[in-house]
């Protein structure tokens, strides 16, 4: 996996393309453990170029969260593809982390999260997602 960090806003953001596997689980963890040390409140991870998730992974994913909430730190997943939202979904991470399906949603509107349940619900003939208010 390639990972690049860059600062919009108020947000760190991880842009992640390419397979997540155990070979990047290094890689990843220091990304991580970076960001509290860099005074930003929010961790976007944009899943938007990443087309394999390895299941043994999904706990590294929740494993953030919980470290990131410890420095007060809120993390965001960015549009998963179907492959990886799969198995996000197997393992019952979107309920446990908001998901947008764009930097600029999870950055300026916060209503607009895709709601983790619904995301069993896209309609296969558009294959648009349902969204809801918070």
């Amino acid at each position: 996996m390639y990972l690049e960090h860059r600062y919009v806003h108020h947000a760190h953001v991880i842009d992640c393309w390419g397979r997540f596997d155990q070979t990047d689980r290094a890689q990843f963890m220091q990304a991580i453990e970076s960001v509290p040390t860099q005074g930003y409140r929010c961790l976007i991870l944009n899943f938007t170029s990443l087309y394999f998730l390895d299941p043994v992974i999904v706990p590294d994913i929740l494993f953030a969260k919980e470290y990131l909430q410890e420095s007060s730190i809120s993390l965001i997943l960015v549009s998963p593809l179907s492959y990886v939202r799969s198995e996000l979904l197997t393992a019952n991470v979107l309920h446990k982390i908001p998901t947008y399906t764009s930097v600029y949603d999870a950055l300026h509107r916060p209503h607009s999260a895709v709601v983790s349940s619904s995301m069993n619900s896209i309609n296969k003939a558009t294959a648009s997602p349902v969204y809801h208010s918070l």
